[in-house]
Formats: structure tokens, sequence, C-alpha cells
């Protein structure tokens, strides 16, 4: 049987779960948490931010991950 996600219905819960927090680093974080357990499709969710020119690892669920990629320079 194939699983279904309602995305809207994730939106929603997304919506919810930042409304009023204006913490960026909070904010990614329960976002990557939520998309993380409805979306078992997928082994990670995370976010990286640029900072001085390159990615540098931000909030996320799932496996290790690369902590700095150079711009210009990818991993895959």
């Amino acid at each position: 049987m194939t699983e279904t996600t309602d995305y809207h219905l994730l939106s929603r819960q997304l919506d919810a779960m930042l409304d009023g927090e204006t913490d960026l680093i909070a904010n990614l974080s329960n976002a990557s948490a939520l998309l993380n357990e409805n979306l078992s499709q997928i082994n990670w969710v995370g976010f990286y931010l640029m900072k001085d020119e390159a990615l540098i690892l931000g909030p996320f669920q799932g496996k290790p991950a690369c902590v700095h990629i150079e711009v210009g320079k990818g991993v895959c």
C-alpha cells in the first residue's frame, strides 16, 4: 500500500508551530523535525545557511551531513 502525505495539513501544522516565534534557529529546528516525522520516504531534512561564501550546516534531522560546502563546489 502506498503512503500518502497531506501536504496542506502539514503546511497548516508548520504555520501554527512557527506562529509568533521569531528565532531563526528555533524555527528551522522545529520545521526539520516536523517534516522528518511526517515524510517517511526521506532520510534527511534540514537547512544550510550562507556564511562567508559557504554553506554551513544548520538545523537538520537524519543522517550526518557535510558541515561546510564551498559555493560552487557541491557534494553530489
